[in-house]
């Protein structure tokens, strides 16, 4: 055997055992690390940063209020001018001129007293009742009856005829006493009969005979044959 061949065939082994070493050398290392990286758990991801809360919504302002418009005034009327001075004195009665007589009417009751006939106006009756009890008052005038109960109230009586002085009322079937009302005050007055209600025009009224007190009797009516004479029934309160 060749000594020196034999040297030459190992130089050669040991220079491939040198380079396989040299080769394997950075596979292992890639295989160590792939090892590593499959064995060592994968790394927490990073939680993501959270999102920004979004800003508020400005408020909308408040719408402002409608103003009220007061409804303006009506306007004042204007007064008239006033009429000339020339004018107003043409248009004032003639002073010197004749006063036409009234021609209103008034509704009057006639009542006897005896056989004369009276009247008193209709609008100061209040009502005509029949003869009721009377109790006498004490310290009472001549003409004065009494009371009597009118519905609760107190009502005085006058006898027409007494207080006219031309004799007192007989009492009878067909007398009757008139309710005279004035400012919520009763007076009941005693008559012999209740006659009828008439009319009377101011042409139908003749003045008061001479004589006879002023106020009381306010004329005479031709009413048929007999005259009636118009008396005033407040003239009793005094």
């Amino acid at each position: 055997m060749n000594p020196g061949g034999d040297t030459e065939v190992l130089d050669y082994i040991d220079t491939l055992l040198g380079d396989v070493a040299e080769q394997a050398a950075p596979a292992a290392a890639v295989a160590v690390s792939a090892a590593a990286s499959v064995a060592a758990p994968p790394a927490a991801e990073a939680p993501a940063p959270a999102p920004a809360p979004a800003p508020a919504p400005a408020p909308a302002p408040a719408p402002a209020p409608a103003s009220v418009v007061a409804p303006m005034p009506a306007p004042m009327p204007v007064p008239p001018a006033p009429a000339p001075r020339a004018a107003v004195a043409s248009a004032r009665p003639d002073a010197s001129a004749p006063v036409a007589p009234m021609a209103t009417a008034s509704r009057w009751l006639r009542v006897l007293v005896g056989q004369a006939s009276y009247a008193l106006e209709l609008l100061r009756v209040q009502e005509v009742v029949r003869v009721v009890p009377i109790v006498p008052m004490r310290g009472a005038r001549a003409a004065v009856l009494g009371v009597m109960n009118l519905r609760g109230r107190i009502v005085p009586v006058f006898d027409l005829g007494l207080w006219l002085r031309t004799g007192g009322v007989d009492a009878t079937e067909h007398s009757r006493i008139v309710v005279i009302e004035r400012d919520d005050e009763l007076i009941g007055v005693l008559v012999s009969a209740v006659e009828d209600v008439v009319t009377l025009g101011r042409d139908r009224i003749e003045p008061p005979l001479p004589g006879n007190v002023a106020g009381v009797i306010l004329g005479v009516a031709r009413v048929g044959p007999t005259p009636t004479v118009l008396f005033d029934a407040y003239a009793l309160y005094g």
